[in-house]
């Protein structure tokens, strides 16, 4: 038994069975699995949940997911996008909405939301920016990253508000060293182990997993993807950090230095100031973007 499998053991024996993998996400990704599927096929797939192709085409034209044209239509999208970015933006939209239906009320799980939406669109332009050549991916495990305190909170309860609420704020290594010393594991070994029991791709898990360092036990060396595990990391620290203060060396997206080795590319950042400039332009452009809705 591998660590990933034992892991998998540990999580479903302290929160209860996971759940399956949403229907109409497990046929889109079978059908995507097929080389000889034809985009009439994924079209007519993706149809018969109207609400979700209306749900695709909004993220697809929203600000937050960088098209340079506008897509009218699902099968345009297709084209235009990809199957794998498609692909992507139904497991992750799907998956997210899914597991949160049931924790309407928390204010902590409302703002989770927000922060993922945030988390999903800087990895989506930092990796379009530093031309690391994902397909939506980075937006994925961006929106999913967090999906792990949604499962511990339907597993837990109350109990689970009150690991939160020691944490102070609910997203730091502390809240991670919280749940270790609680639970024995912590919310990223949870959608980890969710991700392994939908069979996932293994980068897409990795790097869900990789997403806090915790005193790097978690190296970015060791990913089956460094980029992707690297970017989403520097991602998740960028969402938090307060870039209004101006100063480099109190934003920890700035000074993540495995991450920014991780993502290394010819138009990547290399000193801690330049990050702060790089980064600090897509938050002060998304914080006048409406937020992402489905309302």
């Amino acid at each position: 038994m591998d660590s990933r499998e034992k892991a998998l053991e540990t999580v479903v024996a302290s929160v209860g069975d996971l759940p399956a993998l949403p229907s109409v996400v497990a046929e889109v990704m079978q059908i995507t699995n097929d080389p000889d599927a034809t985009i009439l096929q994924i079209c007519e797939c993706i149809q018969r949940d109207p609400a979700l192709a209306v749900k695709i085409l909004k993220v697809s034209n929203s600000p937050y997911y960088g098209m340079r044209q506008h897509v009218a239509t699902l099968k345009l999208a297709l084209v235009v996008l990809g199957v794998r970015q498609v692909r992507n933006i139904v497991l992750g939209v799907t998956v997210f909405e899914n597991l949160s239906d049931h924790a309407q009320g928390q204010n902590w799980l409302r703002a989770l939301w927000s922060h993922s939406v945030l988390v999903a669109t800087l990895s989506k332009k930092l990796g379009a920016a530093l031309a690391l050549g994902l397909q939506g991916e980075d937006f994925v495990v961006g929106l999913l990253h967090d999906v792990g305190k949604v499962l511990l909170y339907k597993g837990l309860g109350t109990a689970y508000d009150r690991i939160i609420e020691a944490s102070g704020s609910g997203h730091s290594d502390e809240l991670c060293a919280i749940e270790h010393e609680s639970l024995g594991f912590d919310h990223a070994d949870v959608v980890a182990a969710l991700a392994t029991h939908w069979d996932l791709p293994v980068s897409l898990g990795d790097a869900l997993w990789r997403h806090h360092a915790l005193a790097d036990q978690r190296p970015l060396a060791a990913a089956e993807d460094p980029r992707l595990a690297g970017l989403v990391r520097i991602a998740n620290l960028a969402a938090h950090d307060d870039f209004s203060s101006g100063d480099a060396a109190e934003c920890a997206s700035c000074m993540e230095q495995e991450a920014w080795e991780a993502v290394a590319s010819p138009k990547a950042p290399e000193d801690v100031a330049a990050r702060f400039e790089f980064l600090s332009g897509f938050r002060n452009e998304l914080t006048e973007t409406p937020e992402l809705s489905f309302d």
